[in-house]
Parts: C-alpha cells; sequence; structure tokens
C-alpha cells in the first residue's frame, strides 16, 4: 500500500524546534505515525508532502527518507514563494493549486499511484480533496483534524482575544471555513482526534450529518521507547538549575506561550488562591518562553509584575523535545489550562507519571478518569483551576504516586502510537 501524506505547513523534521511558529504536536504526529505505520506493516510506504522553504535549515535535499527509513519519505515542494515564511492561514488558494500541481508532476516523474490520500490540517485538506478529484482513479480520501476553523473561532472570541472582524483577518477564518466544507464533503474518512471535536463536526459542520459513519475517533500516541523516564539525579539538577528548593512544589505549563495556550488563565489562579497557596510554596514554570517576546508573552509579564509574581513564576526558554523528560521529571504536576484538541503534552506527562489538570471540553475527557490519573476542570473557570490545584497539592506523595502509576498504565494499554497505527492501518484497508 502507497499512501500519501500531507500538510503544507508542517515540518515532521523540526522535532528540535517544537513550539516555533506552527510546529507543535502536529509535528510530532506526522513525524512519529509514519513510523508506526511502517513498524507494524512492512509493507506500506509513505510519502509525507510539505512546502519548500528556500531558508529551512533542514531543506538540504528535496527528497530525503525521514529519519533515515526506507519506507517514510519527506518531500519539499514549492506551495507559494519559497524563499519567505508564508503563514498557513494564507495558503489556501493559489499557494495550495501551485502545491498539488507540484504533486502531481512529482507523481508521474516518479510512476507512483497512491491507494490513499490522508490530510492533516485544513490546509492539507484542501490538497488531498483537490489531488483526488484531478486523478482518474479517486483515490481513497481521509481528513485528519488537528484543529477546526468554527471551534478555533469560538474559543477565541470566548477568550476575548479579539474583535470578530480582527479574528477573520488575523487567522483568514472565513476562507479556512469554506475550504473545511468543501473537503468534508469530498472525504471518504473523517478523522478527528476527540469525541469533544467528532462533536464539533456533527454540530457546526453542515458537510457532516449527525451520525456521519465516516466520522472515527482517532486519538494521537506516543511511543515509550522515544520519551524514557530521565536517569536518577535529573530531577534535582533541573531543579537547581531553575533555582527551586526541594520544599518546594514545582507545577510547569510546558506548552509554548500562546493565547489558545491558557497561561493567563492560571496565572489569574495563582492570584485568586493567594493567600491558600502561601502554606504550599507553589512555584509556577512557564515553560517555552519566546525570544523575542511575543505580545501576549509581554501581557503575561505585566500580569506577573502587576501582583508580585516574580518569585513565584519562572519562565523558560524552549527546549528540545528529547529533554522535555527530565522537566516532566523535576515537575511535582502539570497544568494544562487550554481547551486542546488531543494533547501530546498530556500524553508525554502521565507516561512519565506527572499528576496533571487539564480541561474537560477537549480530548483530555477521553482520557483521564478525573481524580483517578488526573484530574479534569473547565480550563475557563478559575474557581476550578484554583480547586484543582489546591487539591493536587493537599494529596500526600503516595497518593500522587498513585495518581501517575494510574496515568501511565492508562497510556501504555491505549495511547502509543503502533496501537493508534494498528487502528488507522485498519481504516486505511477499508475500501482499498
Amino acid at each position: 500500500m502507497r499512501v500519501l501524506w500531507t500538510s503544507p505547513h508542517c515540518r515532521p523534521d523540526w522535532l528540535e524546534r517544537l513550539g516555533e511558529e506552527s510546529q507543535g504536536g502536529q509535528t510530532v504526529v506526522m513525524n512519529k505515525l509514519p513510523h508506526a505505520l511502517a513498524r507494524v506493516d512492512p509493507e506500506i510506504r509513505i510519502d509525507i508532502f510539505t512546502r519548500l522553504q528556500t531558508d529551512d535549515p533542514y531543506a538540504d535535499s528535496r527528497v530525503k527518507f525521514l529519519d533515515d527509513d526506507p519506507r517514510v519519505r519527506l518531500i519539499r515542494l514549492p506551495c507559494g514563494s519559497p524563499d519567505r515564511y508564508l503563514p498557513k492561514e494564507v495558503l489556501y488558494g493559489g499557494p495550495i493549486s501551485q502545491f498539488v500541481r507540484e504533486i502531481k508532476s512529482f507523481s508521474e516523474q516518479e510512476g507512483l499511484r497512491y491507494d490513499v490520500l490522508h490530510g492533516h490540517y485544513a490546509d492539507g485538506w484542501e490538497v488531498t480533496t483537490t489531488t483526488k478529484a484531478c486523478w482518474p482513479h479517486h483515490p481513497r480520501t481521509l481528513l485528519t483534524t488537528h484543529s477546526l476553523g468554527r471551534r478555533k473561532r469560538e474559543d477565541a472570541l470566548q477568550r476575548g482575544e479579539a474583535s470578530p472582524s480582527q479574528l477573520d483577518e488575523r487567522y483568514n477564518f472565513p476562507v479556512r471555513i469554506a475550504s473545511e466544507e468543501r473537503s468534508l464533503v469530498m472525504a471518504d474518512g473523517i478523522l478527528p482526534l476527540s469525541t469533544a471535536e467528532a462533536e464539533v463536526l456533527f454540530d457546526h459542520y453542515q458537510a457532516v450529518g449527525p451520525v456521519d459513519p465516516r466520522v472515527k475517533v482517532l486519538p494521537n500516541g506516543i511511543d515509550p521507547v522515544d520519551f524514557p523516564p530521565p536517569p536518577a539525579g535529573t530531577a534535582q539538577r533541573v531543579r537547581q538549575n531553575l533555582g527551586v528548593q526541594d520544599n518546594e512544589f514545582l507545577l510547569m505549563i510546558p506548552s509554548r506561550v500562546d493565547p489558545r495556550k491558557g497561561q493567563e488563565n492560571m496565572l489569574r489562579a495563582l492570584i485568586a488562591a493567594d493567600p491558600r497557596l502561601d502554606e504550599h510554596n507553589v512555584r509556577l514554570l512557564l515553560l517555552a518562553w519566546p525570544s523575542p517576546e511575543t505580545e501576549y508573552a509581554r501581557r503575561l509579564r505585566h500580569i506577573i509584575a502587576e501582583h508580585d509574581l516574580e518569585d513565584q513564576v519562572i519562565t523558560h526558554p524552549p527546549v528540545a523535545h528529547d529533554e522535555m523528560p527530565q522537566f516532566f521529571a523535576a515537575a511535582d504536576g502539570v497544568v494544562l489550562p487550554s481547551q486542546e484538541y488531543f494533547s501530546i503534552v498530556m500524553l508525554e506527562a502521565m507516561l512519565l507519571e506527572c499528576p496533571l489538570i487539564a480541561s474537560i471540553h477537549g480530548g483530555s475527557r477521553d482520557v483521564i478518569e478525573d481524580r483517578a490519573n488526573g484530574y479534569l476542570v473547565d480550563h475557563n473557570d478559575i474557581d476550578q483551576l484554583v480547586h484543582a490545584t489546591l487539591q493536587m497539592l493537599s494529596i500526600d506523595e503516595e497518593a500522587r504516586q498513585r495518581m501517575g502509576l494510574h496515568a501511565r498504565q492508562t497510556i501504555l494499554e491505549s495511547y502509543t502510537w503502533d496501537r493508534i497505527a494498528h487502528r488507522l492501518l485498519h481504516i486505511y484497508r477499508e475500501g482499498v
């Protein structure tokens, strides 16, 4: 079986640069899941198409085996002007039409015929459905969500991020949502990352019926081999480097600093909880702090200064993905105060036995059993964030360890990449 994967904006070989522009959890998925597919089915061949950008330090070759895997290729082709960065919001239309022509030309030159087209994110959807319509054999086409325009717009409005017109200009929502609707009409399979995301499709997209059989939830996964516990002594070393004392409770937000990730909500929770938190000596670590600081980072900095939180809040630059286990080891707890579609960071924290707080409005509710292997809250409710934080702080060390062990077992039983790959292969083989 030969499978085409694509999302023009995503760069699957940028794992060392997670947290940079448009490089987050989707980058991990588009790197790890193809390798898992190749492990469970040695006959599969996967070509991942992404855009060519001439200043990309990894673009020394337009075609290469991803991580030296002979069954997974990464292919860079023009999608708009390659000499400057184009935000993913403006790729629809002309740039994607060019990208489709480049894919067709590349395939013809190599004599390739794909059995399945798998588009990721809305830009990948438009690529695959446009390509499907151009090829006489109309290959089976699947769409993985990663994000949905209508939900993203609604979330931003609820956060008060900007006015409707400002949001539409910033994120090009009218064009993106129209593209999503067209793609959903043509899809043979639709793969939301979580039950919550499936509900958004059912409720807010005309192209998806209320019990549409094309919709099958396929979550993200994790490879325990690639994310092992760090050596003994790591936690103490990292805490010392951060200036965190043994008697201080280190709570970490490991997400990139972005309004959608909810760092401000957690700062508000710390402010609201005072003085109840004083007796616990809580420190909050905001990882992936940008340099230069973004407008949102400056806003957070102002809140920290205004409420005298400089001694309580630690800001830290982004770290490479393979260094993340060190920070999970150093943390006493993790909080994800945002509406994630399906957070890989959540899986990483649970695999490494970190108690965590996550939002009930996203994929977390598919994975977390409240107060058994984590805490579920409405991330927009500051009182709930405060209560969950105080609960985590108040349970004894043995109870926290039990919660962490339960979390790890949940991941090993249901959310490794190989288990997800088996489920995806079954979907690929339907009708092929």
